[in-house]
């Protein structure tokens, strides 16, 4: 195999400057991001997904489907935010002349912008107890999308960004997706997060967290939330 000068990789689509402390690699060479390195991020991922399945197949009554479409709906609002507050931007920062760093960032911008207005009418379906069928293709619609968004951001944005920032900024992301600074939004994100999660990825992320959050999720949110979780 021919040898590859300097030059030329720096020619190369996706290339950026090491000596400026930017990534090198382009977003077609990056692997998909590892379960392991985004424990907290993957475990909110699923629940999303769990979800919309649950809302989507389901059997429960209009009134019990209504209150997990709210929980859905306020998680699903809650992790978008923290990602454009702990992620996005720093991301964007970092990726600055890496043009596939910043089609793929534009992307990732198109398709949670398609999502919100999907949103939207589905609630607006839930509050006006709309017909089953109407729901339901709703529901389909808006799993469909967001299922696709997640798995793009998964295979590609994920890790790109594990590349492009440092590890202090990565574990304020997982921080951020898992209520921030705020018990009162740890208490409602983790335990409905991890209620689904296998033992191990459950494991990974409690063992980020600070010991009392830790302690209070295994004793206390995650029994209530089991106990008090909306029927399917």
């Amino acid at each position: 195999m021919r040898s590859v000068s300097p030059s030329e990789r720096r020619d190369r689509p996706g290339h950026l400057d090491a000596a400026a402390g930017q990534p090198t690699a382009s977003v077609q060479t990056i692997q998909p991001a590892g379960r392991g390195g985004w424990a907290a991020m993957t475990a909110v991922h699923d629940a999303l997904r769990r979800d919309l399945d649950q809302l989507t197949h389901g059997t429960a009554s209009r009134a019990a489907a209504r209150a997990r479409w709210i929980v859905f709906r306020d998680q699903l609002q809650f992790h978008f935010a923290a990602e454009h507050t702990a992620m996005w931007p720093y991301a964007r920062a970092r990726l600055t002349g890496d043009p596939h760093g910043q089609v793929l960032l534009e992307a990732m911008e198109d398709e949670r912008s398609l999502i919100g207005p999907l949103r939207a009418v589905t609630d607006d379906a839930f509050t006006m107890d709309a017909d089953p069928g109407r729901l339901r293709q709703l529901l389909v619609r808006l799993r469909t999308r967001l299922a696709s968004h997640l798995a793009h951001e998964e295979a590609e944005a994920l890790p790109l960004i594990s590349q492009a920032l440092p590890p202090g900024r990565l574990d304020a992301i997982a921080r951020a997706v898992c209520g921030g600074h705020s018990l009162r939004r740890a208490a409602a994100t983790l335990p409905w997060a991890l209620a689904s999660a296998s033992p191990g990825v459950r494991g990974q992320v409690l063992g980020e967290l600070p010991a009392p959050t830790r302690v209070l999720c295994r004793r206390v949110w995650l029994p209530r939330y089991s106990r008090d979780r909306p029927a399917r």
